[in-house]
């Protein structure tokens, strides 16, 4: 597992694309409601749109206000990096952190 502690939060998604297929799963060390919100959205984002574009760009998402969060939209366009080439993610929350891992046929998001 590799651990990401919040000031490497805003590195590039090919970097953690590169430490999941290394580690097998990132840890990312964040406050209680920044996973939450993270949680909120990639759960939304997988069961209402194909493309992280278009939900982004979805005027219902607004409240999200990734315009202004660097960090909750470094987690989602991550999150969107790696699964698009690693498959789907499993993420967990307050594991004590937030957790990506692959996803199996027992898992779930």
């Amino acid at each position: 597992m590799r651990v990401v502690p919040a000031n490497r939060l805003l590195i590039q998604p090919t970097v953690q694309l590169k430490w999941f297929q290394q580690h097998g799963e990132l840890e990312f060390v964040l406050e209680d409601a920044l996973q939450l919100r993270f949680l909120q959205a990639w759960t939304e984002f997988q069961a209402s749109h194909n493309s992280l574009i278009s939900f982004l760009n979805d005027p219902a998402n607004l409240h999200y206000r990734f315009y202004e969060d660097d960090h909750l939209f470094a987690l989602i366009t991550g999150a969107d990096f790696i699964a698009s080439h690693a498959g789907p993610l499993d993420i967990r929350i307050h594991q004590p952190n937030l957790t990506w891992l692959p996803q199996t046929r027992d898992s779930s998001s």
